[in-house]
Order: C-alpha cells, then structure tokens, then sequence
C-alpha cells in the first residue's frame, strides 16, 4: 500500500520574469510536507515556448532533492508526458541517483516511476530565435576555463554562467574577469526545511545529479540571452562509473557523462528547440590532458579553485580559501598538475604541497587504487593520476614529498627518469563527442594545436 506520495504542485513566474519559484509537497501517512525552491535569474525569462518548456523540465529535475528524503512510491505531476518523455525522466531519477542508492543500501526498484499521461501543456506557442553565441558553464576550476579559451580562439562571442547555492559562487566571477567576458548569476535557494528534515532517523540524505539542474538553467537563460550554444567542461574520465550496486554501475558524475550529455541533448532537440545546442567542449580529453592545456594559461593560478566543496548547500561546510584539506578532488587536482609544474609553483597555486601532507596518506592510496574504495567524487582516475605522478617524479617534482615516498613503496612511480613521458592515450583526442556539426571540425583542430 502506498504511503508516501510524491507531489510536483506548480511553478510560479514573479512580475519581473527574472525569479521562478517551484513547489512540491510530500503527503506521508498522516503528515504533509511542503517545499518551495527558488531560481533568481540576472536576465529577465522570455515568454516563450522554450521557456516554458525548460521551466517544467527544470520544476522535473529539481524536484529530486525532496523527493529522495522519504524515497516516495509514487510520484504526481500535472504535465502531459509521452511514454518516451517519461522513459527520459526514470532513467535520470535511476542513474541520477546511483551513488544515492548505493550509500543508502536502496533498491532502484524502490523509485517511483514516471508513465504516460495527459496534463498541462502551454498554451504560448510563440518561438525564441537563437544565434551561435556561446553560454559557458563556469565553476571556477581548470575543466572551464580550458573550454572558455579554446571557444574564444573560435571567434566565438562568449558569455559565462554560474548556478550558486544562495550566494556562494567561488572563484567563478573572479576566472570570468580574466577571461575577460561577461559573467551571469543564477541564484538557487533550497528551502530551509530539507538539511532539517534529512536530519530525521525515517529520512534519507545523499547526493542528486546537481549538473541536470546547471545544464537546465543554462538552456534557460541561454534562450533569454538568444543564445545557441549551452556549452559545459565535462571530460572523458566523467563517464566512467566507480562503483556497481544493485547490478547497475554507480558514477558519481553521471550527470556529466557523454551518455547524460547525449540524452540530454536529444531531449532538447524533441522537446524544446533544435536551435539551442547542449555539449561539452572538452568530451575528447583526459584530466591530464585538461591539466596539461591549463598549465599554459598562468595568468588563473593564482585565482582558480577546482574545490567543489565551496559549492556544498551547507555555508558552514565551504572551505575558509580556495583549496581544503580534506577534499578529493584538492589531492586529485595537486597531482594532475604536478605532471607539469615545478614545486614552486604548485605550492604558489595551492598553498601548500599537498603531497607532503601524512594525514593524506588513505585518501591518497584509495585515489591511486592501491587500497581502500574509490572516493565518490569529480577526482582523475587510477590511472590517470598515476601516469601524472610518474611525469612527476621523472622531472623532480616533489620527489623528497612524503606521498610520492608512498608512490615509490607502491611502485607506482619508478626509480629510472628515463621512462618514457606519458602515454599517448592520456593525451590524445578521442573521436567520442557530442559537439555541434557547425564548430566540430574546428574546435577539434584547436583542442589538437592546444595539446601540441
């Protein structure tokens, strides 16, 4: 017997189009749960069927972080839905909340499913026309700054765009400055009853695909800013899946995946325009081919941070500075970048030599694969960070560190600086992307005279 439903209400437009509220409630036995998350935007939402449209999407997708809290057996929305449409929506809840799944020790059985049915649809069906300008999503780190110059060298006009958790935008206006293009906000507020009630022995926390809600907002303000291209900084290794529950591989970044990128994109082109084109421009490389391309850009060591934990819902979880101590993805981004930087300057970039760190000695065996379980984060593979380490400890880099002891112990890293430099899969350019036919041949030869 069902006792915990799942309900999307309504969304609501305020006067100046620039501010959209989205309401849910949980009805469970006898108590009822309502929520409200909001998305201010800096650039006023056009009245148009794309709007409307991605509205509804985005009302879909932001929905999972109240859904997940009691896991409800079923969902109700008030919008028509093809069987195709919702078979696009199960697999986002299924995939989108893997790691989810897995930490908790859920079934995917025990999701609700989206069917067919009939519902609301708009009544507006006047059309945006869109142009080849560029959208880029910026978090602040190597991945977007890397795809924000190569789409400059294309004669692009670019803007930037940073979805932040209230106000908390790292060090993403600060990259837009000496990208030396215009910087767009979008402002998520999360309703202040979800860290509380998650906080209840009969709830469930744990992470959601948070890149579907980037991508939407991006299509939406893109569609207000008459824009075609809705460009994100996903690379190859965020495809791969860290761990396997319930006979389903787990990746904690599937939402940045080529397969996401790919369903989205066909989404967008079903159902809401086929002018407006979602890619990542940096699908064909490796993180140590990104970080080796970066390290050619000086002028953003100083000032970048690939530490998500300043996005984290949480104000009192987000690091003091640029970099933590305890995040994976600090260590992960130390290493990658060790392949191709001297000590100074990676101790100028960071703050300090996180290879020299002994209390980073687990989180360092696990991310190198040697022992203990992959961390579930945006972290370069095995494989990846131990050819990085291996340039490395060819070059001098942070030989006498204390983890590339450890390194050394593993034999991970070899006592011959001979070895030949890394190899040529960690730098090449896979054929596997998903770019648009009008920028693909050029942006691939740019990528290509970038690596050289």
């Amino acid at each position: 017997m069902v006792n915990s439903v799942f309900s999307y209400d309504e969304f609501v437009i305020s006067a100046d189009k620039k501010e959209v509220s989205f309401y849910f409630t949980i009805t469970k036995d006898s108590e009822r749960h309502s929520f409200t998350e909001t998305f201010r935007f800096d650039t006023a939402l056009i009245d148009c069927l794309e709007t409307y449209r991605l509205l509804r999407a985005l009302h879909l997708a932001s929905g999972i972080s109240y859904y997940k809290i009691f896991v409800s057996q079923e969902i109700e929305h008030p919008y028509a839905m093809s069987t195709r449409e919702a078979d696009f929506w199960n697999t986002v809840f299924r995939k989108g909340l893997g790691e989810f799944l897995l930490v908790n020790k859920l079934q995917p059985s025990e999701l609700a499913l989206f069917g067919p049915q009939e519902g609301h649809d708009t009544q507006n069906t006047s059309r945006a026309t869109l142009s080849p300008k560029v959208l880029l999503g910026i978090g602040g780190g190597k991945d977007s700054i890397v795809a924000g110059e190569l789409l400059k060298s294309l004669d692009l006009p670019v803007s930037g765009f940073v979805l932040a958790t209230g106000s908390a935008t790292g060090q993403t206006h600060e990259v837009a400055k000496i990208m030396k293009i215009n910087m767009h906000t979008i402002e998520r507020t999360v309703d202040s009853s979800l860290i509380l009630l998650q906080e209840r022995p009969d709830a469930y926390k744990g992470h959601i695909p948070v890149s579907v809600l980037f991508a939407l907002t991006g299509c939406l303000l893109a569609v207000s800013t008459r824009s075609s291209y809705v460009v994100v900084a996903n690379e190859s290794s965020t495809s791969i899946p860290r761990a396997e529950w319930a006979g389903e591989s787990v990746n904690h970044q599937w939402s940045k995946s080529f397969d996401f990128e790919k369903m989205l994109q066909a989404y967008i082109n079903d159902y809401v325009s086929s002018q407006l084109v979602y890619f990542s421009a940096i699908r064909p490389l490796s993180s140590v081919a990104v970080s080796k391309i970066f390290c050619k850009y000086p002028e953003y060591f100083e000032s970048y941070t690939s530490d998500n934990y300043a996005f984290r819902v949480d104000p009192n979880k987000r690091p003091d500075g640029r970099w933590s101590l305890e995040s994976p993805k600090t260590l992960s981004s130390f290493i990658l970048m060790s392949a191709w930087l001297s000590e100074d300057q990676l101790v100028a970039m960071f703050g300090r030599n996180f290879l020299n760190e002994p209390s980073l000695e687990p989180l360092f065996l696990s991310l190198i694969g040697i022992e203990g379980e992959l961390p579930l984060d945006c972290v370069g593979t095995p494989e990846e960070l131990r050819a990085s380490l291996g340039q490395a400890y060819k070059h001098g880099t942070c030989i006498d560190s204390v983890l590339m002891g450890v390194a050394e112990k593993y034999e991970i890293v070899a006592n011959d600086r001979t070895i030949a430099p890394i190899a040529e899969k960690f730098l090449g350019v896979a054929d596997e992307h998903a770019f648009p036919d009008a920028l693909a041949h050029a942006l691939t030869i740019k990528i290509k005279e970038a690596l050289s």
